[in-house]
């Protein structure tokens, strides 16, 4: 419970429940960091902006299988976890002709996280590489279209469409993690063609990464003779198209509906492999994805419905899931969150999408069923720009079913600490 008692401390020296509930000021420290985060600002010339990003996510996590530690933990693992979850800088560079050059460095898998494998606990490598860099373009010959070429994000899923710095459980759903998709090279048309409207279309051929490498992260593939990268058309590739449509929007809220569909063309090396690479992709042939969320003064709805088909790596073949997180504002300081995650589907449900069990404990990656319950508060060192600096608690239940019979059921605890500018 060394998780919980730290939340408790924490929660109960923290100032926010002491603020009232006073509206968001104009201006704030924030604003101030922003400010100097700008290294020019001139709409007079051709660059007209370049400024900096900072992102900063720290976490750890407690996993307790079946309440003792010592149920279902791998012989030799710890139930224990502290990393560095995010560490970034990156640059914007805006020009005269509509033109963003964007790029993000991070520094991944700092040596703080405890994993299990190959029969012993060890700490993350470390490496260094882009989370993305692009160009992205306004299209002037139709009012609202946008094109982005490069490496960045899919918007899969109503979590994927979110940023990692914005949302609101310390870690995505599992019907969103599932299919472990993070960032790609690809091509993008975005088309806007009013405030409450959006509709994308999204072209990814994912480059070789080797196994010892994270296959959602690299790019390059091993050869027995170091690291070579290369990319080209007989890499995998798959497409994501969407949209988004608000409607009764008023000043306090909104309600959204949301659709994504996936198809993997499991086109990677027509069957002719490379020693050492791997085919990094979702996993499954098509996925659908149907969203509504509901907002309305100090409370919001996002519910989530997804359906996969044709498991490319595994002995399942479709699943669906659902996902309902409501969220309450009890101050300008602190939200309560509450998130009820489930999936059905012989072999195809994917707990390993979990950050910690399955590295930790005896559970099987793939499932028949599982259903999670997560209940957590985060706290806001700003009422208006309230991603900007936070701390996240959270506490989630989650219990796993294969061949008739429970495999995994337990409590993990998150602590997040997490600074985006």
């Amino acid at each position: 419970m060394k998780a919980l008692t730290l939340t408790m401390a924490a929660l109960a020296a923290m100032p926010v429940f002491a603020d009232a509930v006073d509206p968001a000021p104009e201006t704030d420290w924030t604003d101030s960091v922003k400010k100097a985060l700008v290294l020019y600002d001139n709409k007079d010339t051709f660059v007209k902006k370049v400024s900096l990003q900072w992102r900063e996510q720290w976490q750890m996590a407690v996993v307790q299988p079946n309440g003792p530690n010592g149920n279902h933990l791998k012989d030799g693992a710890s139930p224990f976890n502290s990393e560095f979850r995010r560490s970034w800088i990156g640059m914007n560079v805006d020009l005269q002709t509509d033109t963003r050059l964007h790029a993000i460095v991070r520094i991944g898998g700092l040596p703080t996280r405890s994993t299990y494998a190959g029969g012993k606990t060890r700490r993350n490598f470390t490496y260094v590489g882009f989370y993305d860099i692009y160009v992205q373009q306004k299209l002037h010959c139709v009012d609202g279209l946008t094109m982005r070429v490069g490496k960045f994000a899919h918007k899969f899923t109503s979590d994927l469409r979110i940023s990692n710095a914005e949302i609101m459980c310390v870690e995505r759903s599992l019907i969103s993690n599932q299919f472990g998709l993070d960032t790609n090279w690809g091509i993008e048309f975005d088309y806007k063609p009013s405030k409450n409207d959006n509709l994308f279309v999204q072209l990814f051929a994912n480059d070789r990464a080797s196994a010892s490498m994270s296959t959602a992260h690299s790019d390059v593939y091993g050869d027995g003779k170091g690291f070579k990268g290369e990319f080209g058309w007989e890499d995998k590739c798959f497409l994501i198209v969407g949209g988004t449509h608000k409607f009764n929007v008023t000043e306090s809220g909104y309600h959204a509906l949301s659709a994504e569909y996936l198809h993997d063309f499991n086109n990677a090396y027509h069957d002719q492999r490379k020693p050492g690479a791997n085919c990094y992709g979702p996993g499954f042939q098509d996925a659908l994805s149907l969203g509504y969320e509901y907002k309305e003064d100090k409370f919001s709805l996002l519910t989530n419905v997804v359906t996969a088909f044709e498991q490319l790596n595994g002995n399942g073949n479709k699943n669906l899931g659902w996902e309902i997180q409501p969220v309450y504002s009890l101050t300008p300081h602190v939200d309560l969150v509450f998130r009820y995650t489930g999936m059905t589907g012989k072999g195809a449900c994917k707990l390993g999408g979990d950050r910690y069990i399955c590295t930790q404990t005896t559970a099987p990656s793939w499932v028949d069923s599982l259903h999670s319950f997560y209940m957590g508060a985060n706290l806001y060192a700003s009422a208006k720009n309230k991603h900007a600096a936070k701390i996240m608690f959270g506490a989630e239940y989650t219990t796993a079913r294969k061949d008739g019979a429970t495999c995994y059921n337990g409590w993990e605890f998150t602590t997040a600490l997490r600074v985006n500018f």
